[in-house]
């Protein structure tokens, strides 16, 4: 797997954890399936536009 994607699939784990399940815990807010479901892909794919970023910055 190139560096680029790993990198931005960390990145939107580590968002995943914090905006999906951390953030909603600690304001007291329900976290349900369908949250953690639509948050997991949505991570994903920021993750993967945000490691193209890095790609992008990297070749210049």
């Amino acid at each position: 797997m190139k560096k680029w994607i790993k990198s931005g699939l960390v990145w939107g784990m580590i968002m995943f954890i914090i905006m999906t399940l951390m953030y909603p815990y600690f304001n007291d807010e329900e976290i349900t399936t369908k949250k953690i479901l639509i948050g997991f892909i949505l991570w994903t794919i920021g993750g993967v536009l945000f490691g193209l970023t890095l790609k992008r910055n990297y070749e210049e």
